[in-house]
């Protein structure tokens, strides 16, 4: 399954719309204003319920956000791994692996066992990014919201970094 999210560079407003291949949004990426650090709520436009939330820890050394799933139960978190050539990241609880040029979201998802779970790409396209997310046929439904959460948890990540610079 592949999904797509496109979002304004430079836009103060961090709401996003992810669709399907023709276009139809799927998820809704909803940004909760006033909160400590920044807190996302993923939303199933078919059922209309939110499925994941993230959360950036504001306490940690290492950048570091929580992913929720629709129970609010934490299910993961991600965690900048040191490393001098290349940023990697671990995925905690679910034992996760993240992989690939970081900086420029061209990175893959691999499980527990090695298998890729997920590839993620961006291109630039004029103002607006758009990141294609492309997940694995063999996983689960119910996996797929918390792949979104990584996926936006490692945005969360990246940019507090460039925002160090």
């Amino acid at each position: 399954m592949k999904l797509y999210m496109k979002n304004q560079l430079l836009s103060l407003k961090r709401d996003f719309n992810l669709t399907n291949q023709d276009g139809d949004p799927v998820y809704k990426l909803n940004n909760k204003w006033l909160s400590i650090g920044q807190q996302f709520r993923i939303i199933d436009l078919a059922q209309d319920k939110e499925v994941a939330q993230i959360k950036e820890q504001m306490i940690d050394l290492m950048p570091t956000v929580d992913v929720y799933d629709k129970n609010n139960d934490k299910v993961a978190e991600i965690r900048k791994k040191v490393s001098l050539f290349r940023d990697n990241y671990k995925v905690t609880s679910l034992d996760w692996d993240v992989k690939g040029n970081i900086l420029d979201f061209d990175f893959g998802i691999t499980d527990e066992n090695g298998d890729r779970i997920a590839r993620i790409d961006r291109k630039l396209i004029s103002i607006r990014d758009t990141f294609v997310i492309d997940i694995e046929d063999h996983v689960p439904a119910d996996v797929v919201p918390i792949i979104l959460g990584v996926v936006m948890a490692i945005d969360l990540v990246v940019e507090r970094k460039n925002d160090e610079k």
